[in-house]
């Protein structure tokens, strides 16, 4: 039972049963202390504890998301790409009277001379053509044929040094040149002027010519370049198409601005 009284009763009580064990156990004798026992067995095991509480996990529960930053400042440009592939663009045309194309971003093609329909005959085409002077044949049979078309190669004929100064062009064969320019896609010819409208580019300019009115065979109207030129050696009168120079006639075309039986100027311009 536990002892319920004073703390000094509590003292008094302690020094009371040690008086009593010392009572009890006599005087310490004299003999030689004895030998240590042996050791004890050990003890079972004790029983597991219990396991101890679990501790947070990690760093907390995941914040609320946080605002979105402000953009960024504009990175520095990137380098050009690589060249794509070469397009189908470009413009061809053909310059009457020269061997050459004109400088300016033109490249030639091929050089030749004109030709077309004889002055005098009434069927065939009646457009010019630039004939290249390296011809490749096909299967063919020599011998004119009566019911064929006939191609024949084409002279000046201009019998005074108009339009074209003082040079003497009459019964010259007329050279051509089919030009190409590869960063325009578009060409003009037009007539009666000697340069091009704004945002065009002029590749030459010269003088409107055909085929006599006179005569049987009609053709188209081309532009023959100012600086004209004739083929070496071509200067007999042969049977051949023919190039006149175009003058104006008064009536449905206006005049003024036009003027009756002066000659015709042309441009050809690309874009």
């Amino acid at each position: 039972m536990a002892f319920r009284g004073p703390p000094d009763s509590r003292a008094r009580l302690d020094r009371k049963e040690t008086l009593d064990s010392l009572e009890l156990k006599g005087p310490r004798g004299g003999g030689a202390k004895g030998v240590k026992g042996d050791t004890g067995l050990q003890g079972p095991k004790g029983e597991k504890g219990s396991q101890g509480a679990s501790a947070n996990n990690g760093l907390g529960a995941k914040g609320a998301k946080g605002d979105t930053g402000l953009q960024g400042s504009k990175g520095q440009k990137g380098s050009q790409g690589a060249s794509g592939n070469n397009g189908f663009g470009g413009t061809v045309y053909v310059r009457w009277g020269r061997k050459t194309c004109p400088s300016g971003g033109a490249t030639m093609v091929y050089s030749g001379v004109a030709g077309g329909t004889h002055y005098r005959q009434t069927g065939g085409g009646t457009n010019y053509q630039c004939l290249p002077t390296d011809p490749q044949w096909g299967r063919y049979q020599n011998g004119v044929h009566g019911y064929s078309a006939y191609m024949y190669g084409a002279q000046y004929r201009i019998g005074t040094n108009v339009p074209f100064g003082s040079t003497y062009l009459d019964a010259h064969d007329v050279p051509c040149a089919v030009c190409y320019v590869p960063a325009r896609g578009s060409k003009l010819m037009i007539p009666a002027r000697k340069n091009c409208y704004s945002d065009w580019t002029e590749e030459y300019d010269g003088y409107l010519m055909a085929n006599s009115h006179a005569l049987d065979s009609a053709t188209e109207y081309v532009c023959v370049d100012d600086n004209r030129e004739t083929v070496p050696g071509g200067q007999a009168d042969q049977a051949s198409a023919r190039f006149y120079p175009v003058e104006a006639r008064c009536g449905a075309l206006p005049c003024p601005n036009y003027v009756e039986g002066r000659e015709l100027t042309c441009v050809v311009c690309t874009k």
